[in-house]
């Protein structure tokens, strides 16, 4: 049972405690703490549990309104202090993967013992929970699809409904409920950010890791105060609790005792882009093969741990919220794409198990297994340093199409929500603003989340006046509050250059101005093709020089007559040109 005892502070709160318990915990016992740790509740469970609570004690907790209409999460819930305190916000979510549940059970038990008394909320937090956020997978209930995973009876599937994996899905936005909770994690300017996952990969003795979004990515006063301080606390706070925390095991082939890399989470994922508003974004890994009771106590430790530290720095974890939007305002250099730093490293501590291998009785080849009979502690390298490997000079603003934004509003619709970024071009005009040439990429050969996403993306900037007409809509990236709301200056970056590994032009949200429209015949444009070239001498000599140089395209007539025509003004101008302007001002 999880109702833990509370310091009472009088002789008759004493009595009451002891009149009343009995009856409190059999009306708010959990599926989970019913079955003695081996069932994890249904979707109906959890909203009747959550609607239960919410009406009994409405001191306690509220059921928040949707951010969208109609919102496609289940109920949300605040509990603590209001909004327009000085409180620290965690946002809690849980479910993202439905077959990942040990989340949706730790918030049932800390809600519950939050609302009936047995843990008082520390003052000047705001904890707001999504119980469930992937609803579609959970009701996908069945007992097969993780393969990996010790428990609990029946659990939800990865997918949502459209058969997305939603933690790939926090910038190209195809799910509602993403854009939900994109609104969620801007408009309450979270502090905090927890997902709530089960791990996968190798075995090793840690029930808990933890994966902290790439902190070379954070505004320094969040770096600091995360790696310096609030990470190593809870590694503390954790430990009195019985628990050793480890970072992610990031490592899915042979065994990790060589040391591991950082995983890396660029903003597609949830932690990713929870970084881009300088929040700070923790990824909760409860180990696959450990039973799920003790899964779900550690999720649940975990949880209270943060809200101890929280409760304990607000004003340092507050104040470097404040300093990073103040320094994102002044910043005018942006990294897009990132390596691991090879050379750089942490030795760490990891409880493990020796391994070895012997003959698949499947394949009669050889496989690989773990003793656990035979466990280990030993010192490994972790690479948590990542160096940019390109960056962009931010611009003023960016002036994209109102028949792109028209034809993909749901993907916009983060920005078109906030009220000061609503600003369209009231006139047809013509701008001088910086333009991008699509110059090269490359796509994945399958698709990948019902995209065939780009990579490697190369671009030539020029400098020239475009037509702008009414109704384009223009962003200009410091317009945020900066302190009613988060600061999407990064976001708009990320979104909007085409190099960056999560943008609009990657997930192909206009890949149409790739594909050439117009073309000639070859025995109609050579003619014209020879007149030109007499009439641009300078072009002629050009020509000459590519033949001298290539023999391939001194040899290759057709190809010789289509350079000419991408050199002449018959060549359509819109091709490869990426339709967003860069305007500065």
């Amino acid at each position: 049972m999880y109702l833990h005892t509370m310091k009472i502070l009088s002789i008759s709160g004493l009595l009451l405690l002891i009149l009343y318990s009995p009856l409190i915990a059999q009306t708010w016992l959990t599926p989970f703490e019913k079955s003695n740790g081996t069932k994890t509740a249904t979707y109906q469970e959890v909203l009747d549990f959550y609607n239960r609570l919410a009406i009994n004690f409405p001191k306690q907790m509220k059921q928040a309104k949707p951010l969208n209409t109609p919102t496609h999460l289940p109920p949300i819930y605040i509990l603590g202090a209001a909004k327009d305190s000085p409180a620290i916000t965690l946002l809690i979510n849980n479910a993202i993967h439905a077959g990942e549940p040990d989340g949706v059970d730790a918030c049932m038990l800390l809600v519950r013992d939050i609302a009936v008394g047995n843990y008082k909320l520390p003052p000047f937090i705001r904890l707001i929970i999504v119980p469930v956020f992937n609803s579609a997978g959970v009701l996908q209930r069945g007992s097969f699809s993780r393969a990996n995973q010790n428990g609990p009876d029946e659990y939800g599937f990865r997918a949502n409904g459209q058969y997305l994996d939603l933690n790939r899905d926090f910038m190209k936005a195809d799910a509602p409920e993403t854009r939900e909770l994109q609104n969620w994690l801007c408009q309450e300017r979270v502090d905090i950010f927890i997902d709530n996952h089960v791990s996968d990969g190798a075995d090793y003795q840690h029930l808990i890791t933890l994966l902290v979004s790439q902190h070379n990515k954070m505004q320094k006063p969040i770096d600091e105060l995360v790696s310096n301080d609030m990470v190593p606390q809870l590694y503390q706070l954790m430990k009195e609790k019985k628990y050793d925390l480890c970072p992610y095991v990031n490592h899915f082939s042979e065994t990790p005792e060589q040391g591991w890399q950082a995983f890396y989470d660029p903003p597609r994922f949830a932690s990713g882009f929870a970084n881009l508003l300088n929040c700070i974004p923790m990824v909760v890994e409860t180990h696959m093969l450990k039973p799920f009771k003790e899964r779900v106590e550690a999720t649940f430790s975990f949880l209270k741990c943060t809200i101890t530290y929280a409760s304990m720095h607000q004003k340092q974890i507050a104040n470097a919220h404040l300093h990073a939007d103040q320094l994102m305002q002044q910043q005018t250099k942006f990294y897009l794409n990132y390596a691991c730093d090879t050379t750089a490293y942490d030795w760490i501590t990891f409880k493990g198990y020796e391994s070895g291998h012997k003959p698949s009785e499947i394949s009669g080849q050889d496989r690989l297994y773990y003793d656990r009979s035979r466990p280990f502690t030993k010192q490994v390298k972790f690479y948590n340093q990542f160096k940019p490997i390109d960056s962009v000079i931010a611009p003023s603003a960016y002036i994209v199409p109102a028949a792109f934004v028209n034809k993909e509003v749901e993907r916009f619709q983060l920005l078109l929500n906030q009220n000061y970024f609503n600003e369209q071009v009231l006139r047809d005009t013509s701008i001088l603003v910086e333009v991008y040439e699509i110059s090269s990429f490359s796509t994945v050969k399958n698709p990948y989340e019902g995209h065939y996403l780009h990579y490697d993306t190369k671009v030539k900037k020029m400098l020239k006046p475009m037509k702008i007409h009414a109704g384009d809509y223009i962003f200009r990236l410091n317009n945020a509050p900066l302190q009613s709301g988060s600061l999407l200056k990064r976001y708009l970056i990320e979104t909007f250059e085409p190099m960056a590994p999560d943008s609009w032009f990657n997930w192909n949200g206009c890949d149409a101005v790739l594909q050439q429209k117009e073309g000639y015949s070859d025995y109609v444009f050579e003619d014209m093709a020879a007149t030109y070239l007499k009439a641009h001498p300078e072009l002629q000599s050009e020509l000459a020089a590519l033949k001298a140089h290539d023999e391939a395209f001194a040899k290759n007539g057709a190809a010789q007559l289509n350079w000419v025509y991408k050199h002449s003004p018959w060549y359509e101008t819109g091709v490869n040109i990426y339709p967003v302007y860069r305007w500065n001002y």
